[in-house]
Formats: structure tokens, C-alpha cells, sequence
């Protein structure tokens, strides 16, 4: 069996999608990597199927609908792997940043294991105030569901086990945050530095609907995690 499953949710990344699929095969982890499209117009979904010709290891899904944390969703259902990963497809998460992400995973000394940029040593690039300052908004409202520092974070791996029995269904981007809230795991998650960068091609996903999202996603965790206390 395939020990990693990489879950790349994409909506017009036709411009980074050959660079991606090559720099995660030319890591060397036993992994597979599955992209999820959401019927990108920009012809993502045909590329991803043309690379498939060239890497056994590549699996793409197409779906109709939109929506990044739903693809992850899709994704997960159908890895192989026994540890789940999930990164952005235009590079914001740095590709040779993930064997130090998925590595406490591999050696069993976490379950769950975050990509952070709120840690020492971790950094964002390339972001106006005006950003920085909605991230640490973010971070701060989420901060009574989990000691994570950086519990908004697309880039997690996580044992597979971590979500059995757990019902995902997360509004907009933070599909971290949901695992982290309704996952089951013992230990701490870990959270390993890396340093955000902005896109170099294509246009960001993020918008004043993705803030309102958030919103939504933050009440119904917390309602979640209330209610679990009187169960």
C-alpha cells in the first residue's frame, strides 16, 4: 500500500500544475498524489489527465461543484495511503517543506502534524498589513478550540485514523481546522515552520465570501465542540 496520499485541491491551476506534479514525484516520498478539480476552466482537469500518462502515482478526480474543503473531503474518501496530506497547488506551501511536515508522522511521534507559520521559524512573505492583520483575527478566534498556532493552516498531514468515525463538513478553505477539532488523536499535534509565499502565477481564491465563510465554519465548530461536552 502506498504509505502517503497528497490531496491537491485545484480550480484554475493550469499554469503551476506540471511544476507541482513534477516537484512532489522528484521528492522521493512513497507517495500518491491525488488532484482534486472543481471543472476548471483554464483546462487544469485535462492537463492533470494528461500527466496521469506520465506518473503511475497520479490520480485526479473531476467534480462538478466548487468548494476547496469539500475536494479535500472527496480526496481523503479516496486515498489509498495510510497518512492523509493536503497542500495548495500554486506553491504557497513550499514543496521541499514537506518531508520535515510529514516526518514526525512517519517516525510515530505525532498523529497529526501542521505546517505553521505562526511558530519559530516560521514566516509569511509578500503580504500587505492589512492581511497579516485578518490571519491573526483569524488565528485569535479560533484559539479556545485548539492549542494550535497556526490552526488555520492548509497544510496538514495527519494519520488516516485521525478522522475515523469523524463527520467533515467544512464551509470554505479551513479544512485544517476541522480535523483539528473533530479528528481523534491522543497526542498533541506538532507544528513544523515553513514559510508562506504568495503566488507567483494565477489568481488567489481568497475573497470577502471566504471571510464570511470563515465565520460560519467557526460557529458550527464551536457548537460542535459545546455540544460534545454534554454528551
Amino acid at each position: 500500500m502506498t504509505k502517503i496520499s497528497i490531496v491537491v485541491p485545484t480550480y484554475n491551476e493550469a499554469e503551476n500544475l506540471e511544476a507541482l506534479v513534477s516537484g512532489v514525484f522528484d521528492l522521493g516520498l512513497d507517495c500518491e498524489l491525488i488532484i482534486v478539480d472543481d471543472a476548471s476552466p483554464d483546462g487544469t482537469g485535462k492537463i492533470a489527465d494528461r500527466l496521469c500518462k506520465e506518473y503511475p502515482n497520479l490520480r485526479v478526480i473531476h467534480r462538478s461543484e466548487r468548494g476547496l474543503a469539500s475536494a479535500v473531503v472527496e480526496g481523503f474518501k479516496a486515498a489509498r495511503g495510510d497518512i492523509l496530506g493536503v497542500i495548495d497547488a500554486d506553491f504557497s506551501h513550499p514543496l521541499d517543506a514537506i518531508p520535515s511536515v510529514v516526518e514526525p508522522i512517519l517516525n510515530g511521534k505525532a498523529d497529526v502534524s501542521v505546517g505553521s507559520r505562526y511558530v519559530p521559524g516560521g514566516e509569511i512573505q509578500g503580504w500587505n498589513m492589512l492581511r497579516k492583520i485578518t490571519s491573526r483575527g483569524a488565528v485569535l478566534l479560533a484559539r479556545p478550540l485548539t492549542p494550535v498556532k497556526d490552526p488555520v493552516s492548509g497544510f496538514i498531514f495527519l494519520n488516516k485514523e485521525v478522522l475515523k468515525g469523524a463527520h467533515l463538513s467544512p464551509t470554505g478553505y479551513k479544512i485544517g481546522l476541522e480535523i483539528l477539532v473533530k479528528g481523534r488523536y491522543s497526542r498533541q499535534a506538532v507544528e513544523i515552520p515553513y514559510t508562506f509565499k504568495n503566488r507567483d502565477t494565477g489568481r488567489s481564491k481568497l475573497s470577502i465570501r471566504e471571510y464570511w465563510n470563515y465565520i460560519v465554519h467557526l460557529t458550527r465548530l464551536y457548537r460542535y465542540r459545546f455540544s460534545s461536552l454534554f454528551r
